[in-house]
C-alpha cells in the first residue's frame, strides 16, 4: 500500500508540473513589478505563452526576446514605453521562461498571440520589436498577421533560425520595417543587409552601428533607442 500511495503521489506531482504553464504567474516572475499585468495567452497551436503587459495606451508593442532569454530582457524598455503612452507586452517564447513548450519552428505564433492580447486589451495600432531570434520571429509574424500590424523592428534578427524563414517572410510583407545591427556582429550584419535588399516593403531602412552589440543590447547605444522610439511613434 505504501508503494502504491507513493506512486499515486508521484503521478499527481508529474501531472501538476505538466499543467502549470497556464497557472503560473507573477509569483514565479522575478521581473514583474506592482501595477504590471501578467498574462497567459493561448497560441493557435495550443501553446500557453506567458507575458507581462505594461501601460494603457492604444498603440501596442510586442517585445520578443533573443535566444537563451525571456521577457525580463525587455522589461526596462517595456516600462519606458508604458511611461510615454504605449501598451507594451514582453513575452516568453515557447519553451522559455514561464511559457509552455511547443514546436520551435513557430515562434511567430507566439508573437501573433501577443498581438491578439494587445488588441483585446484596447490597442488599435500594433508594432513589433524583436531581438536576434525574436527579430526573425517578428518579421515572420508581420508578414501573416491579419489585420496587418503597423510596423516591425528587427534587432540583429537572422534571416534563418531553426526552421524560421525571415527571408521568405520579408519578400511577401508590406509592413514598414527597420533593421538595426552592429557592423562587428558580422553574421547578423550580413543577414540584415540581405533582408533589407529582399524586403518588399516600400517603407524600409537599415541602420548599422559600430561595435559588436547584439540583439536588445543595441538599444543601449546612444542613437539606437531614439531611432526606434521615433519609428514606433509614427
Amino acid at each position: 500500500m505504501r508503494i502504491t500511495g507513493i506512486l499515486v503521489l508521484v503521478c499527481a506531482l508529474v501531472l501538476a508540473s505538466s499543467t502549470t504553464g497556464s497557472a503560473r504567474g507573477s509569483a514565479d516572475d522575478p521581473c514583474i513589478q506592482s501595477g504590471e499585468t501578467p498574462v497567459h495567452i493561448k497560441t493557435s497551436d495550443g501553446v500557453v505563452v506567458y507575458g507581462v503587459e505594461v501601460g494603457t495606451g492604444t498603440t501596442g508593442v510586442v517585445l520578443a526576446h533573443q535566444y537563451f532569454s525571456d521577457h525580463c530582457e525587455f522589461m526596462d524598455f517595456a516600462r519606458e514605453l508604458g511611461s510615454v503612452g504605449y501598451r507594451a507586452l514582453a513575452i516568453d517564447f515557447r519553451c522559455n521562461g514561464l511559457s509552455t513548450c511547443g514546436d520551435s519552428r513557430h515562434l511567430d505564433r507566439d508573437v501573433a498571440a501577443g498581438v491578439g492580447q494587445l488588441r483585446a486589451d484596447g490597442a488599435t495600432r500594433i508594432k513589433l520589436v524583436g531581438a536576434s531570434m525574436g527579430g526573425t520571429a517578428v518579421l515572420i509574424a508581420a508578414s501573416s498577421i491579419r489585420p496587418s500590424v503597423d510596423g516591425v523592428v528587427s534587432l540583429s534578427g537572422p534571416a534563418y533560425f531553426r526552421g524560421l524563414d525571415a527571408a521568405g517572410a520579408v519578400r511577401r510583407s508590406q509592413v514598414p520595417v527597420r533593421f538595426l545591427v552592429s557592423k562587428g556582429d558580422r553574421r547578423f550584419a550580413r543577414d540584415a543587409r540581405y533582408l533589407m535588399r529582399a524586403a518588399a516593403a516600400k517603407d524600409k531602412a537599415i541602420v548599422r552601428y559600430a561595435g559588436r552589440y547584439h540583439g536588445s543590447s543595441i538599444l543601449a547605444l546612444p542613437n539606437a533607442k531614439p531611432y526606434v522610439l521615433q519609428f514606433l511613434a509614427r
